[in-house]
């Protein structure tokens, strides 16, 4: 296990997404995101509050876009700075072309969990 606090954050962040099963993926939203947390999708112009709010969106997005499709995720880049993270990641095909490419903006509270996250899809 990796001992960069980075690292050990993006890797929990990324399994809120990529978990198959739905429990410990809600489990892991709740863990990492505060009770109030806020994402902000702009491809969507949408914004969700709540960590229930949150779950049920990422848990559609898993379904309609990551489950059985055979893509993977990656991070490119990540710069922390105070409470802001920057995650760069690419979403890879199953032959390994990226198909996607996007920036996380986290903020996170002085306990750790995710208040806000900026989500800019198609930044390449």
């Amino acid at each position: 296990m990796s001992t960069d606090p980075i690292t050990d954050f993006q890797d929990r962040y990324l399994r809120t997404w990529t978990e198959p099963d739905p429990e410990l993926r809600r489990a892991s939203v709740n863990r990492i995101w505060a009770a109030d947390g806020r994402l902000v999708v702009s491809s969507l112009g949408i914004t969700v509050q709540g960590t229930k709010d949150i779950a049920a969106h990422i848990a559609r997005v898993h379904d309609d876009l990551i489950a059985d499709k055979g893509l993977r995720f990656t991070y490119d880049q990540q710069v922390k700075a105070d409470d802001a993270l920057l995650l760069r990641w690419s979403m890879l095909g199953p032959s390994g072309e990226a198909v996607g490419r996007g920036v996380d903006l986290v903020f996170r509270g002085s306990d750790g969990r995710v208040e806000t996250v900026y989500m800019f899809m198609g930044v390449n």
